[in-house]
């Protein structure tokens, strides 16, 4: 059956209908012969008993006068029939009366074949036949016959030779009947392979197939058609839906395209006024510091001035030059922050196989000072390769190394791990940053990639866009960012990256 999986329709329909019609003809054939056989053999039984029985006739007359003479004659006729061996003529005491052997061959009869009832038997190539000699209820004798079947072997071999050659032309014939009317169920199945194969190469879902009849196959093609139309429609939402996908791609690359240029534009050229801002709140400072001294080297000043000066001087001003101090560093540092989230989009995309453990190592050494003098452990495992470009990874890596330093848990020793492991299938391979900081609420897991966003403002320092930019990297990459984490135990910040090109 495995052979007629691979073949074509047109080839199963002339296999199945010749395995339908040969075993039929041959069964038939078969069933023609076997009774052809038994026809013949009792035709010759029927003729041979036909003779003994006028031989038992013409020989009551020499019997009953022991005329042998006249017995021998009535056997010597037999010669004339052609399938005759040897004649035996038996008195009713069993004996011999008389024989003629046509075939000059010496035989013998058995004498238990010499029953006074009819008896025949085909034993090697001769039919022995036994008729008894009876007149009016008067047993006469016996009459033996042995006569050859090779005239009946040689009539059933020429009936079944006839028979297997017309079995042999009606199996020719079937085979022509069959490649002439598989076409009738094949035909159009190919017809519909046929279109379905162009459908597959061009992609025209706009073709249909037509059949004029009202059988399963009409039913096959409607089904066909309207499949083909409700595809036709699918595919013109899709294109239709693609279309606007594509224009809101280009929109949204545009106006990403924008928003990157205006933080650039206003990261960079809003620190020139920042710096003035700077300069002359220092200026005032200076300046605030200059009158101080000046009126301190001055004489007696009326008590009801300096009661008005004082708070002035050394309370409004000053706290309004603090918190001018304080605003403008906080300006400068999200700016800075703002500067390098738009400089990741603008970093070069040339990207080759990076030897982690190299990049790990170099990054580790810059880090040196910081490890020491918190006191952290770190440790590294052999980390696999992976694909991306070299300069983005390692301000990635950084900025995760960073972020596990800013929230160690000050009541234990700082505890930081990078690992590393290829995914089945070896396309990406998932880096493991972890440490046992202060961890992570639930609540906020999600939070910590969004712009902006920190833990712990009051307590520890930064802008909230290092993991910001860490995502971005990544997705640069095509890989994936997650955070598992428990507060209290600590954090494990995994990267996602591929490994070849194709990702």
């Amino acid at each position: 059956m495995s052979i007629m999986r691979n073949l074509s329709i047109r080839n199963k329909l002339i296999i199945l209908m010749l395995l339908v019609s040969i075993p039929a003809l041959v069964l038939g054939f078969t069933i023609v012969i076997i009774m052809d056989i038994f026809q013949l053999r009792e035709d010759l039984v029927n003729h041979t008993r036909l003779n003994a029985k006028l031989v038992g006739e013409v020989s009551i007359g020499p019997l009953t006068f022991y005329d042998k003479r006249g017995t021998e004659e009535i056997l010597e006729l037999l010669e004339v029939i052609p399938n005759l061996e040897n004649g035996f003529v038996y008195d009713e005491n069993g004996k011999l009366y008389t024989s003629h052997n046509i075939s000059k061959e010496e035989f013998e009869p058995p004498s238990s074949l010499l029953a006074k009832q009819v008896y025949h038997e085909f034993k090697g190539d001769y039919l022995h036949l036994s008729h008894p000699i009876i007149r009016q209820d008067v047993f006469y004798g016996t009459v033996y016959l042995r006569a050859s079947t090779e005239p009946l072997q040689r009539s059933i071999r020429s009936r079944i030779t006839s028979l297997i050659l017309v079995m042999v032309g009606l199996i020719v014939l079937s085979y022509l009947l069959a490649l002439r009317f598989q076409g009738t169920i094949s035909y159009p199945i190919l017809k519909l392979a046929g279109v379905t194969e162009k459908i597959s190469h061009y992609s025209d879902y706009s073709v249909r197939v037509h059949h004029e009849g009202r059988d399963e196959i009409d039913v096959l093609y409607k089904g066909f058609n309207n499949m083909l139309e409700q595809i036709q429609v699918g595919q013109k939402k899709r294109d239709e839906a693609e279309a606007e996908q594509r224009r809101l791609m280009a929109q949204l690359a545009e106006k990403n395209k924008e928003l990157e240029q205006v933080i650039y534009v206003t990261s960079h050229d809003l620190r020139s006024p920042l710096v003035n801002i700077q300069g002359f709140s220092q200026e005032l400072n200076f300046s605030l510091n200059e009158i101080n001294s000046i009126l301190d080297k001055m004489g007696h000043i009326p008590q009801d001035i300096k009661d008005k000066i004082d708070p002035i001087l050394h309370e409004d001003i000053q706290e309004s030059l603090k918190y001018i101090e304080v605003s403008t560093s906080k300006m400068d540092g999200l700016l800075s922050g703002l500067l390098k989230l738009s400089r990741v989009d603008r970093m070069t995309s040339t990207f080759d196989s990076i030897d982690m453990n190299q990049l790990i190592s170099d990054m580790i050494n810059a880090f040196e000072f910081q490890l020491k003098e918190k006191g952290v452990n770190i440790r590294v495992e052999q980390l696999p390769p992976c694909f991306g470009n070299e300069m983005q990874l390692n301000q990635l890596f950084s900025n995760l190394l960073s972020n596990a330093l800013k929230y160690l848990d000050p009541k234990r020793p700082g505890e930081i791990s990078i690992t590393g492991k290829e995914k089945p299938g070896g396309d990406y391979v998932v880096y493991c940053v972890e440490d046992n900081g202060i961890g992570i609420s639930k609540e906020y897991q999600k939070k910590i990639f969004e712009i902006f966003h920190r833990l712990n403002p009051d307590e520890t320092d930064g802008e909230g866009l290092g993991l910001t930019i860490v995502n971005r990297i990544v997705s640069r990459h095509s890989g994936s960012v997650w955070v598992e984490s428990q507060p209290g135990k600590g954090s494990k910040f995994f990267v996602s990256l591929p490994t070849t090109i194709n990702n």
